[in-house]
């Protein structure tokens, strides 16, 4: 079914795809984790609030879906979103946004434009789901080179790669393909040069042990998962799901483990699992490999579930309180700072935690309601400057502009 998002006189399109697929796979991105922590109603008093938002600027036109942003040179912002089709470079001072490229399977086009990361000689990589491409946008907004997503490897299996970080030498960092030969319950973090495709593990992360369910049995939420960020120096924090605690893998190969935390759990209701619902609804990846004429194969990739295809509570299996934080929500700061997003109970304030290079906690900053981090500033102010996406009532997204003013400076 067509669906049309015209916020940005923009048309939203299907696709069409020749051939038959071949595989139809759902990947829901919302994985969170569980803290096994205890109450502590002193959290705020011993650390404290490290630093206040202050709203600076707000995009005019929502957004139907938003991930990251990307901060130019000039100030400016390029902004991807897949359900709408487009790709924009706003002024968020001027209150102006242009267009780059269009819809369609071409070389100054894209099917699915979700994620934009800074590259060096201040060009930009977008990730391009429905190509199953990493394209190249130089510093003027023409796309420029591209590269597929999927990659043969030595044993012959297709590699796919979907990068949650870009470093500032222009690796892209994700986890390594699931192997049966490989430990249960631990994920390495990979380092993958752009050029050559070669793969070195940088990172290790916990993950509950995958168990197969019965037919018939629900499926559970907020599952215990490690998380991670990856800095622009290519440093990499992990997010431990057990004990709350944060150890930092450098490039020169030193590993610092943080101390464990306790802080406060919060009970999980009937509006949490529906906040919950809508974030898995919304963060999911379909997959599709596609195989044309004479054989070949492509593949394809989409953001969010067709609507009525998603699980309803009563399908779902939840814990009796809240995770800490969520996995998908970690950044590095320009400071070197680990914000970790933290999950609080529906209609209040959002909120990360903040980690220091010692895996220390600093303390927390709060955020509007229905609100999360996506990106920080690139310029002589980055250390200042946040981006966040707010969702309304309606299910629209706003992109803002906040500048961040720290208690002890």
């Amino acid at each position: 079914m067509t669906r049309l998002l015209d916020s940005w006189g923009v048309p939203c399109r299907s696709g069409i795809m020749s051939g038959d697929v071949k595989l139809l796979l759902t990947v829901p991105c919302l994985l969170t984790m569980v803290l096994g922590g205890c109450e502590n109603e002193m959290e705020d008093v011993q650390v404290g609030r490290v630093a206040t938002l202050e709203l600076d600027a707000t995009c005019p036109q929502p957004f139907s879906y938003l991930s990251g942003v990307r901060e130019l040179p000039d100030g400016k912002i390029l902004a991807a979103d897949p359900m709408s089709q487009v790709l924009l470079r706003l002024d968020l001072d001027a209150g102006t946004a242009d267009t780059l490229g269009r819809h369609g399977e071409g070389p100054q086009e894209y099917q699915g434009p979700d994620q934009v990361f800074p590259l060096p000689g201040d060009s930009t990589l977008l990730v391009d789901l429905g190509n199953g491409r990493l394209t190249v946008i130089d510093p003027e907004g023409t796309f420029v080179d591209w590269s597929p997503m999927s990659r043969p490897t030595n044993d012959g299996r297709a590699r796919t790669v979907h990068p949650r970080f870009v470093d500032a030498a222009g690796n892209l960092y994700a986890t390594a393909p699931y192997s049966p030969q490989g430990p249960p319950d631990t994920t390495a973090v990979h380092r993958i040069d752009r050029a050559s495709g070669e793969e070195t593990p940088v990172a290790w992360s916990w993950r509950t042990e995958y168990v197969r369910r019965p037919p018939g049995a629900k499926r559970p939420m907020f599952v215990p998962y490690d998380d991670w960020a990856v800095g622009t120096d290519g440093r990499v924090a992990v997010v431990r799901a057990n004990g709350f605690s944060v150890d930092w893998y450098f490039p020169d190969g030193r590993v610092v483990q943080g101390p464990p935390n306790e802080l406060e759990t919060f009970p999980l209701g009937q509006p949490e699992m529906e906040a919950e619902v809508e974030a898995m609804s919304a963060n999911a990846v379909t997959v599709m490999t596609v195989v044309g004429e004479g054989g070949t194969e492509s593949l394809q990739m989409s953001r969010g579930l067709q609507p009525g295809t998603a699980p309803g509570i009563d399908d779902l299996a939840f814990p009796e309180t809240l995770p800490i934080f969520r996995v998908g929500g970690t950044l590095i700061s320009p400071r070197g700072e680990v914000w970790v997003e933290r999950l609080m109970p529906a209609g209040g304030p959002a909120r990360v935690e903040i980690f220091d290079e010692r895996g220390i906690r600093l303390g927390f900053i709060e955020l509007p309601a229905r609100s999360k981090v996506i990106a920080f500033g690139e310029g002589a102010e980055a250390g200042s400057i946040a981006y966040l996406a707010r969702t309304d009532d309606v299910g629209l997204i706003w992109l803002e502009r906040y500048r961040i003013r720290r208690a002890r400076e």
